[in-house]
C-alpha cells in the first residue's frame, strides 16, 4: 500500500512533538487523581524482596544503612521461599531501587512516584506505537493516527496510570514489536542487540513475551527464504542472528534475579506456572459469579468486544479482513515482495495469536481481559490498515460520501474523548454499547479497587470533624489501606481506618464480590464512573 502522502510537510515534527509532548504533560499533571489497585502492595513486596536478594549478593552494606534498614525489616523471607518469586521484576526492581535511593519523604510520595513510573513506561509504549505506524506507511500521520486510537481507548488510557503489570507489559511489548520491525527490516548487529534487550525486558516483566523472539525468528526465516535480504549480506545476517540468540538468554537471566541460581529450571518453572496460573477466585460474567477456571472460551473475546470503542473495533475488523484477503491473494508468498506488507503478518501473529491460544488452551484469565492488553497495540496496527485503505478508497468517491465518512470518524473520536473526560479518573471502567443495559449487575466494575481513594476523599469533604472513622468489607486485603496512604497529609490526619462497622462512622461499599445492594439504611453518597455506580458510602452513626 502506498504512503498516505508523497512526502512529509515541513511542520510534521512540530505536530508530532506537540501531540506526544502534550500527552506526557497531561499524564503527569493528572497522575495523582488515580487510586491504588489491589495489586499495588503485592507489586511492591515483589520488588522489595528481589531488591533485598540482589543487595545481599552484590552490596550487603546497602541493607544496613540507617536510611534503608527499617524499610527492609519486613522483607527477610529468602527469595526462593517467597510465594511470588517467579514474577518477572525487570520493571519492579529498578522502580523499587529508585524509590529507595530517592528516599521519598512519605508513603504518598512513594506511591505517586510509582504511578508516574507506570505512566512513563506506558508513554514510551505510545512512542513505539507511533514509530510502528510511521514505519509501516512511511508517513508520520499514520503514526499519530494509531497512537490516537490507543489514547482514545478509555479503558487502556485509565490503566496507564496505576496498572504496573498489564499496562507496563503492554508498553514494553510494544517497544519489543518496534525493535523487531527495525531488526527484520535490516538485520545488523546493533539492531540485533537492541531487539534482544527489548525482548529480555519484556520477558522479565511477563514471560508471555517469549512470543516476540519466536515471531522474530519465524519471520526472519520466512523473509530470508524468499530472498528479501541481499545475497551479499548473508554473513551479516547470520552474525546478527547469532548475536541475538546469544544475548537474549544472557539478558533474560541478568534482569531476573530468580533465574540466577538455576536459569533453565527456574525459567521453565515460571513458564509452567504462567500456563496454569494460581488464582481460583470468582468473577462476575453476564450476571453470574463464575470461577475463573470455569469461564467459557468466549470470555476474553467478549471483554475485548464490550470494552473497545466501536470505531476502533470496526477498524480492527476491517483491517483483519484486508490482511486475510492479502494472504489469500499472495498464496505461499503471503506478502508482496519489496513492500512493507510483511509487517502485517507480525501484527497479525502478535495480535490474534495470543487470543487464539488462550481459547485453545483454556488459560485462566480474569478481571476482564487485562492479561491480554498487550495484544491491543498490534490489533490497532491492523486497524490502521483498515483506516488507510478506507482513506485511499474514499479519494475516488463523491464528496458526500467523504463527508459522511469524515463525520463518522469525528463522532467516534469525539465520543471517546468525551468518555475520557466524563469518566475521569475511572476511564478503566468503560463499556461500549455492545455491553447492553444493566452493566453494573452483569460485568465486573471496580475490580482494581481504585474507587477507595475517591470514597475516602468524599468522606473527608462531607464530614469536617477532627476525627472520622471509616471501614469497609475485607479490610485486611483490599486496597482500602493503600489508598488511605495516598491521601494528602491534612486528610490523612483526620481519617482513621477501623476494622469493624461497630467502630466506624462510615462504611465504603465496593461491590466487587457483592452484586446486590448492601443491607444498610443510611446511604449518603455514591462514587460513579460516568453513570455507572462503583461505590456507595453509608453513614453508620448518623
Amino acid at each position: 500500500m502506498r504512503s498516505l502522502v508523497a512526502k512529509d510537510n515541513r511542520w510534521w515534527r512540530w505536530w508530532v512533538t506537540t501531540f506526544l509532548g502534550g500527552f506526557l504533560l497531561l499524564g503527569l499533571s493528572i497522575v495523582r487523581d488515580y487510586g491504588m489497585s489491589y495489586d499495588a502492595d503485592a507489586s511492591r513486596d515483589i520488588g522489595m524482596t528481589s531488591l533485598h536478594y540482589v543487595a545481599e549478593k552484590l552490596y550487603p552494606k546497602f541493607l544496613t544503612k540507617p536510611s534503608q534498614q527499617r524499610y527492609f525489616e519486613q522483607y527477610q523471607t529468602p527469595l526462593h521461599w517467597f510465594k511470588d518469586r517467579d514474577y518477572g521484576v525487570a520493571y519492579e526492581l529498578p522502580v523499587t531501587l529508585a524509590e529507595r535511593l530517592l528516599q521519598l519523604p512519605s508513603a504518598r510520595a512513594a506511591n505517586l512516584f510509582r504511578h508516574s513510573c507506570t505512566f512513563l513506561v506506558s508513554w514510551v509504549g505510545i512512542l513505539a506505537l507511533y514509530g510502528l505506524g510511521k514505519r509501516r506507511y512511511a508517513d508520520w500521520r499514520a503514526g499519530l493516527a494509531v497512537a490516537t486510537l490507543l489514547l482514545l481507548s478509555p479503558r487502556l488510557f485509565g490503566e496507564m496510570f496505576y496498572n504496573d503489570k498489564d499496562a507496563v507489559f503492554m508498553g514494553l511489548s510494544t517497544v519489543a514489536t518496534y525493535t523487531a520491525v527495525v531488526f527484520l527490516e535490516r538485520p545488523t548487529w546493533r539492531r540485533a542487540a537492541g531487539h534482544a534487550l527489548a525482548c529480555a525486558i519484556a520477558i522479565d516483566v511477563r514471560i508471555m513475551a517469549v512470543l516476540w523472539p519466536l515471531a522474530t525468528l519465524a519471520l526472519l526465516a520466512w523473509r530470508g527464504g524468499w530472498g528479501d535480504y541481499r545475497h551479499g549480506r548473508w554473513k551479516q545476517l547470520v552474525g546478527s542472528l547469532a548475536l541475538y540468540a546469544l544475548l537474549l538468554p544472557v539478558l533474560v537471566t541478568l534482569c531476573w534475579p530468580y533465574l540466577w541460581e538455576d536459569p533453565w529450571s527456574n525459567f521453565m518453572q515460571a513458564f509452567h506456572n504462567m500456563q496454569h496460573f494460581r488464582w481460583g477466585g470468582t468473577v462476575l460474567y453476564r450476571g453470574e459469579m463464575v470461577l475463573a477456571g470455569d469461564l467459557p472460551w468466549s470470555y476474553g473475546v467478549t471483554w475485548v468486544g464490550i470494552t473497545t470503542p466501536l470505531l476502533q473495533l470496526g477498524l480492527v475488523v476491517l483491517g483483519l479482513g484486508l490482511v486475510a484477503r492479502q494472504l489469500a491473494n499472495r498464496g505461499w508468498r503471503l506478502y508482496a515482495a519489496g513492500t512493507r506488507e510483511w509487517q502485517d503478518l507480525l501484527f497479525l501473529g502478535l495480535g490474534v495469536g495470543p487470543l487464539v491460544s488462550v481459547i485453545l488452551f483454556h488459560s485462566v484469565i480474569y478481571d476482564g481481559w487485562r492479561q491480554l492488553y498487550f495484544i491491543y497495540p498490534s490489533l490497532l496496527l491492523l486497524a490502521l490498515r483498515g483506516l488507510v485503505a478506507a482513506a485511499h478508497w474514499l479519494r475516488g468517491q463523491p464528496r458526500w460520501q467523504r463527508a459522511v465518512a469524515s463525520t463518522l470518524l469525528a463522532v467516534g473520536l469525539l465520543s471517546s474523548a468525551g468518555q475520557l473526560v466524563w469518566m475521569h479518573p475511572f476511564q478503566s471502567l468503560y463499556f461500549n454499547a455492545l455491553a447492553g443495559s444493566h452493566v453494573t449487575s452483569r460485568y465486573e466494575q471496580d475490580y482494581w479497587g481504585i474507587g477507595y481513594l475517591a470514597g475516602l476523599r468524599w468522606v473527608a469533604e462531607h464530614d469536617t470533624r477532627p476525627v472520622v472513622r471509616v471501614c469497609t468489607e475485607s479490610y485486611m486485603w483490599s486496597p482500602f489501606n493503600s489508598n488511605y496512604w495516598l491521601l494528602p497529609e491534612d486528610i490523612h490526619q483526620r481519617l482513621q481506618l477501623v476494622v469493624t462497622p461497630a467502630e466506624a462512622d462510615y462504611f465504603l461499599a465496593n461491590y466487587r464480590w457483592h452484586t446486590e445492594e448492601y443491607d444498610l439504611p443510611h446511604k449518603k453518597g455514591e462514587i460513579k464512573a460516568g453513570n455507572q455506580r462503583i461505590m456507595s458510602i453509608f453513614v453508620l452513626k448518623p
